[in-house]
């Protein structure tokens, strides 16, 4: 499974339920499923020690990313993906329409290469983008949204 978002997810539970937006990646680990983060760049103490006790959980840093020092272990996807992004993956400047927003995030362009990667190493069997908070009277977020699904759908039926 590939999980781009801001937040590593992995904290057991968050306040008070294990099924929760900040704790289903630690599910997905449970679960005996490899996983591997990119964007990463707010993991709490928590989620920081069970990360190092888990050989099956890879991590590329939005830094890593911002500064062209990112190797992403891409040998870790497996023969049929699951692809998850949580539009707080990108910088704020490009979506602000979040629940919880983190600066230094990735680009549009950023995003879509990740995307396009993912798709020629592997069979995509689903995907899913999650946490857009509309914003009264904005709607470049939403836009941004829409085509992104729209984007991955594309590459996803009409590319390899």
């Amino acid at each position: 499974m590939v999980h781009i978002d801001a937040h590593g997810d992995l904290r057991d539970e968050y306040e008070g339920t294990p099924l929760s937006h900040a704790s289903i990646e630690r599910r997905v680990v449970a679960m005996g499923i490899p996983l591997l983060e990119i964007g990463i760049r707010s993991f709490s103490p928590e989620e920081a020690a069970f990360m190092r006790t888990q050989p099956d959980v890879a991590i590329v840093w939005a830094y890593q990313l911002a500064k062209g020092l990112a190797r992403i272990p891409w040998e870790r996807l497996s023969k049929h993906t699951y692809v998850t992004i949580d539009l707080d993956a990108f910088d704020p400047g490009e979506m602000p329409a979040v629940g919880t927003p983190e600066p230094g995030g990735l680009s549009w362009y950023q995003v879509l290469e990740l995307f396009q990667e993912i798709n020629q190493r592997s069979t995509i069997v689903g995907m899913d983008v999650v946490e857009l908070c509309p914003m009264e009277g904005q709607t470049r977020a939403d836009f941004l949204a829409a085509k992104l699904v729209y984007k991955m759908i594309g590459y996803r039926l009409f590319s390899k």
